[in-house]
């Protein structure tokens, strides 16, 4: 755990931040994440694109399972979204909400964050530094922890922590199942691309036209 103090810390000032200046959520997020992957590749030196890439030649044991989570994903999404409809009435969601500047480069960052920097920087630190394996009882403990973990980056209300720990259960078990990083990176990183190209190619298009 000694490695973890870091970017615990790190998430701990990042929540607080969110509180304190709710209006500054895209620059903390892009701070968080770009905070995570420098520490993950550059530091701890968990991430390799030969390993990605490696995977990449493997139709059964990588992509079948990268498929399968993101329907996974998929499902959560609408599940998510079924829950945020439906009891938000009720429940304090409390999601952060990530405001974009209406310009081309904020776009294309918010694109290159939600895309990629942050599939990656979530699966480095919330399943593969976070869950251990070391005994049955160890893995449900810290796999519990990292889901709440993972749910409080994006919501502070009982009903959005929820919502968002649904989110990361298929990433979550596809890693338990099959202790291989690269597929739930893969299979975010697909979901993400596909939950946000439309909003980000119509912004781009709207901007040009305008």
């Amino acid at each position: 755990m000694k490695r973890l103090y870091l970017p615990l810390i790190w998430e701990l000032a990042f929540v607080i931040a969110t509180f304190l200046l709710p209006k500054q959520a895209f620059h903390l997020f892009f701070g968080f994440y770009l905070g995570l992957l420098i520490y993950f590749y550059f530091i701890y030196k968990q991430f390799s694109f030969r390993k990605l890439y490696k995977n990449f030649g493997r139709p059964v044991k990588f992509w079948i399972p990268v498929i399968l989570t993101w329907v996974g994903l998929f499902l959560a999404s609408q599940l998510r979204e079924y829950l945020s409809m439906n009891f938000s009435f009720y429940l304090e969601e409390g999601t952060v909400s990530i405001i974009v500047h209406n310009d081309l480069i904020p776009t294309f960052f918010y694109a290159l964050m939600m895309i990629v920097m942050k599939p990656v920087a979530e699966e480095f630190f919330f399943r593969k530094a976070l869950i251990s394996f070391d005994s049955k009882s160890q893995t449900v403990i810290f796999t519990l922890i990292s889901l709440v973990l993972c749910a409080l980056t994006r919501a502070h209300g009982p009903l959005g922590i929820l919502e968002w720990v649904i989110m990361a259960l298929p990433v979550t078990i596809a890693y338990i199942a099959t202790k291989n990083i690269y597929i739930s990176v893969m299979a975010h990183v697909l979901f993400e691309f596909y939950d946000n190209i439309y909003e980000v190619v119509y912004t781009v298009g709207r901007i040009l036209n305008r």
